[in-house]
């Protein structure tokens, strides 16, 4: 089976993507891929010109985003469906009404009447998953958190549609961290998926991204 990159930036998640969706997309054609997910940050910016991309590539589009929760945690949506869609730019309105522009934050409790039609996946390593089982030895109070938090989006969004994030960018904790999301996933019997947290299209490009990043917070290289 091929790969088929499920969390991918591009400058629309601005401050942070150093990649145009033309040139992710123009990357995923020469690598082969037969899809690719566009979850750019709290924003369906690029979502129209991306699909319309991807068809000329013969790529199958997937629209999705990364949205911020209120404490700061991230989640990753995909939409399956139209209703899905719809869905998920009401999810995106709200988490903008109800904070400051430049930082869009989502109250959790929107969640439930607006899962259909989509695909939830738990986030990278500042998901709320993740978080809760980052640390080096986490506590029992920590994983039973973590079990009654992916339990909570199984009964939200239905056994089909909810899969544990796993990525592998060689950073330190990441290895613990996916073994214990998936010993979880196992225990509640929930699909797993691999994703890289794209950035950018070409390893080359990730200078411009350390530059964006330290224009974000304000801080130097």
């Amino acid at each position: 089976m091929s790969y088929v990159e499920l969390h991918c930036h591009s400058n629309y998640s601005f401050q942070e993507g150093a990649s145009s969706v033309d040139e992710l997309l123009a990357q995923a054609a020469e690598l082969e891929y037969p899809a690719l997910a566009l979850t750019d940050h709290d924003n369906l910016c690029g979502a129209m010109h991306f699909a319309q991309v991807a068809r000329s590539l013969d790529v199958q589009p997937i629209t999705g985003a990364e949205v911020t929760l209120k404490d700061g945690s991230h989640l990753t949506l995909l939409a399956e469906t139209r209703k899905g869609y719809s869905n998920l730019c009401n999810l995106l309105s709200y988490s903008h009404i109800a904070s400051d522009r430049r930082n869009p934050r989502l109250d959790l409790s929107y969640l439930p009447e607006l899962a259909e039609g989509l695909i939830l996946l738990t986030g990278c390593r500042k998901g709320p998953l993740s978080s809760l089982l980052a640390a080096p030895s986490p506590s029992s109070k920590k994983q039973r958190e973590a079990q009654e938090t992916l339990e909570q989006y199984l009964e939200w969004f239905g056994a089909q549609n909810v899969f544990v994030e796993l990525q592998q960018n060689l950073v330190q904790g990441d290895t613990q961290r996916n073994r214990r999301l998936t010993q979880l996933a196992c225990k509640l019997d929930v699909g797993v998926v691999a994703t890289n947290n794209v950035h950018y299209h070409v390893p080359e490009r990730h200078c411009l991204q350390d530059a964006l990043v330290a224009i974000h917070h304000n801080q130097s290289l």
